[in-house]
């Protein structure tokens, strides 16, 4: 029975109406929100998340204009108020407290309370992804440049050796000009050698661009 007694102590309080049910969805969610009053574009609350995204308190942020920090548009062109447009998942850029531009995902809603017509505005923070898409661009324009750089050698080589193998068989050689043709393709081969030994080089540098489980298969013995 005292367990039971413990465990019964322990059950969280129910909020008593949607305000507090509001209030504690507003404080707990990983997301930022900003409630804006739409007539004057101030902030009239943040959240938690909003405060660290970007970087002021909430007394710092009320009564400051929305366009300080999550909508740098022009005085009369906002997009929700004067444009009607309908923001929903759109890129934009977040001005943070030390004046850097950080970029969100953004959603604007429209939402009554006590009568009056509210935006809210919630974001997140996709820094991460797009510093991903950044190194996937350059990982890919890195493996493109290479393997040009290993495919012209190559085709030279195999036109070469198909040229060479035709003069044989018809028996249309001299012991020097084989000798030659032989050592041109030693070239190219050398050069595509140079080219793996490069990529290989540029792998073990720890370059940012190229993943982990890439770099162990173009260095492995």
């Amino acid at each position: 029975m005292a367990g039971k007694k413990q465990v019964s102590s322990q059950k969280p309080e129910k909020p008593d109406n949607c305000n507090d049910v509001f209030r504690m969805v507003f404080d707990r969610i990983q997301t930022g929100i900003l409630i804006i009053d739409p007539a004057t574009h101030t902030i009239i609350d943040a959240n938690p998340i909003a405060e660290d995204l970007i970087g002021r308190t909430k007394k710092e942020l009320v009564g400051s204009v929305c366009h300080d920090y999550v909508c740098p548009a022009k005085c009369g062109q906002c997009p929700v108020t004067d444009m009607h447009q309908d923001i929903r998942n759109i890129e934009r850029a977040l001005i943070n407290a030390r004046g850097e531009r950080i970029p969100i995902l953004k959603t604007v809603a429209k939402a009554e309370m006590d009568g009056k017509e509210y935006l809210i505005e919630s974001f997140i923070d996709i820094i991460d992804r797009k510093k991903a898409e950044e190194r996937k661009g350059a990982l890919i324009a890195y493996l493109n440049e290479s393997m040009m750089r290993a495919k012209k050698p190559l085709e030279l080589l195999q036109q070469g050796l198909q040229a060479l193998a035709g003069r044989v068989t018809s028996g249309e050689f001299d012991r020097e000009d084989i000798r030659m043709q032989i050592q041109i393709h030693a070239n190219n081969i050398g050069q595509v050698a140079a080219t793996l030994e490069d990529l290989s080089r540029q792998a073990v540098e720890d370059r940012d661009d190229i993943p982990a489980a890439f770099r162990e298969f173009v260095t492995r013995k």
